[in-house]
């Protein structure tokens, strides 16, 4: 499951953002009550968030609370408890531990069952941004309500000292990492992290495409005008549409065959027809039903 290629971040205590995120295309919003939100805002910003949420009827709205262990975490889930039904999920800074997402499971259950709605609704994307968390990301993957892991780049690649972009080396080989560790817990791919220049719309394209190469499914997005930029870098292109229609035919052609060779001397075989399959699911279309069963 993924909760979008592009997950639109906007700060807690800004109304006019906040509505501003709502009305935009982007697949998920999240409204921020930590690092957008200064410390002493976090008590405005929880009221905002909670008004904020009663007031629409948006699909795919997470809020990232602060950490756990920290001195606002209790207080922003007491907060969001009364909008839990209006929640999609939570985004969970920082972890570095499976621990940490247990802890939360059990806070988020008493929460659940306070706001009547069904135990284990709230899923949790947690944030891998340090080298601790990405050493533990295999452990963090299979942590419970986790429906996708998220690479916080500019923590991490400031703890490093290397590029947080996408394609330029710095922590691409933690990217790869990272995708490994979510595939293996069964989860979706993950989602990167913003592009660090706002204003370089090429670069927001060229490194979104290289993070879709290194397995991720979409990225952070902190502003309105980098949407359909970031949602076309993740969606696959004509050419990987027109192929992967050209092997389920070629399947299509030869009936019980469990692998053949195209015309142009490439070698399909079980995984080659998966591959298709999903790329073909993602962008819409339905695989056969003799595909599907193989």
């Amino acid at each position: 499951m993924s909760i979008g290629r592009t997950v639109l971040f906007t700060p807690g205590d800004h109304p006019r953002r906040i509505a501003s995120a709502f009305g935009s295309r982007a697949d998920a919003v999240v409204l921020d009550l930590e690092d957008g939100v200064g410390p002493g805002a976090r008590g405005a910003a929880r009221s905002t968030v909670v008004e904020a949420l009663r007031g629409t009827s948006r699909a795919g709205l997470f809020v990232r609370i602060n950490g756990v262990g920290t001195a606002d975490h209790a207080s922003d889930l007491a907060a969001i408890g009364a909008v839990l039904g209006r929640l999609d999920g939570v985004v969970l800074p920082k972890v570095e531990s499976l621990d940490q997402l247990v802890r939360l499971d059990e806070h988020l259950r008493g929460l659940e069952r306070s706001a009547g709605v069904p135990v284990g609704s709230v899923r949790v994307v947690p944030v891998v941004e340090s080298a601790a968390g990405a050493l533990a990301a295999s452990e963090i993957a299979t942590g419970p309500r986790v429906v996708a892991l998220m690479l916080g780049v500019l923590d991490l690649a400031a703890e490093l000292g290397m590029s947080p972009v996408a394609g330029a080396g710095g922590i691409d080989h933690l990217r790869v990492q990272i995708a490994v560790a979510s595939r293996a817990a069964g989860l979706g791919a993950p989602i990167d992290g913003p592009h660090p220049d706002l204003d370089d719309a090429a670069g927001i394209s060229a490194s979104s495409a290289a993070s879709r190469a290194l397995g991720y499914g979409g990225r952070v997005v902190l502003h309105p005008s980098a949407i359909d930029t970031v949602d076309r870098a993740y969606r696959p292109t004509d050419a990987e549409i027109n192929r992967a229609t050209a092997v389920l035919a070629a399947v299509d052609a030869v009936p019980g065959v469990g692998s053949l060779r195209l015309p142009d001397g490439t070698f399909v075989d079980a995984p080659v027809v998966a591959q298709a399959r999903s790329l073909l699911a993602d962008v819409g279309e339905v695989a056969r039903d003799h595909v599907a069963a193989r």
